[in-house]
């Protein structure tokens, strides 16, 4: 007898299982709600979340219209994290928030395409901006054929390689907010991050006569350094000028100017320097300054 009665409590046990699992599928579950009418209600203080019968999501959202609806609240958003992995890797169509202090929209989102990040930039694209004028006469002598004569000078001397110093900047940028790009007292600009920068660079010399003499021309060069410090290459502009401007008062400004595209990897430098050979009546190898440095500018954008 005890073996049948163990047997009919083993099947009743069986059927209360069955019928609790079968009746746990078809509930509808409420977390501090009494009688919810979506599969799973989760009562909170600012209101309900639900997970509708067809698997959608809703936040304070009575009747979800996407996966995910958000829009029940004057205060409700999304936040979302950054991620080590590669687009491929994340699938297309994941969201991320990139911090990037070296951008000067200091954050922003990318998508994943299932190949690539492809970023929003609120501000649009993130684009470098320098702009300086030269007051000074300074210049820096670095490669001479005596030793001696390397170093800080002032106005341009003849037939020696000489960057231009002591910059008065007007704006060193990042998409609106002031940032060091662009060092005035050597004239070096170091590239944030990689891409394509635009830069010109002019100047010019307090007039003078030009006299007689084989040659006569300047050079404006733009000077590329990789992060190491090895230069990988040079940019020349060649202004040549006549022989002999003639008597008093042909004086004539003699500068050049150099304009170039160039792409810079994080951590490159660029920089402006000088080469000139012009046989002039007396010294004038000093910068015309007039005008606020109007005949001395730099200007770096990022393209």
């Amino acid at each position: 007898m005890m073996g049948q009665k163990n047997k009919i409590k083993k099947v009743i046990s069986a059927v209360i299982a069955l019928s609790l699992s079968v009746t746990y599928i078809n509930a509808q579950i409420g977390i501090g709600v009494p009688n919810p009418s979506n599969p799973l209600e989760v009562k909170t203080d600012a209101g309900n979340i639900i997970i509708n019968s067809s698997g959608r999501i809703g936040t304070m959202v009575a009747n979800p219209k996407v996966a995910l609806d958000l829009r029940g609240g004057t205060n409700s958003s999304v936040a979302i994290g950054n991620t080590a992995k590669t687009a491929a890797q994340a699938g297309a169509g994941a969201l991320r928030y990139v911090a990037s202090p070296a951008i000067g929209v200091k954050g922003y989102l990318e998508f994943s395409d299932g190949s690539n990040w492809v970023s929003f930039y609120p501000k649009g694209k993130p684009r470098i901006i320098v702009m300086a004028s030269k007051t000074t006469q300074d210049t820096y002598v670095f490669e001479s054929a005596t030793p001696s004569e390397i170093g800080t000078k002032s106005g341009i001397v003849q037939r020696r390689s000489s960057y231009l110093t002591n910059w008065t900047e007007k704006l060193d940028s990042d998409s609106g907010v002031p940032t060091s790009n662009f060092d005035p007292a050597t004239g070096e600009f170091t590239a944030p991050r990689d891409g394509v920068y635009f830069a010109t660079f002019t100047f010019a010399l307090q007039s003078s006569q030009v006299n007689t003499g084989a040659n006569n021309q300047t050079e404006a060069i733009w000077e590329v350094r990789n992060p190491a410090g090895t230069i990988t290459q040079r940019i020349k502009t060649n202004n040549g000028y006549a022989s002999d401007t003639g008597a008093s008062p042909n004086a004539v400004p003699v500068g050049s100017a150099c304009t170039v595209s160039v792409y810079l990897n994080k951590g490159s430098k660029l920089r402006p320097f000088t080469w000139i050979t012009v046989a002039f009546d007396g010294t004038t190898s000093q910068f015309d300054v007039s005008g606020n440095g109007a005949y001395n500018a730099l200007t770096i954008v990022e393209q």
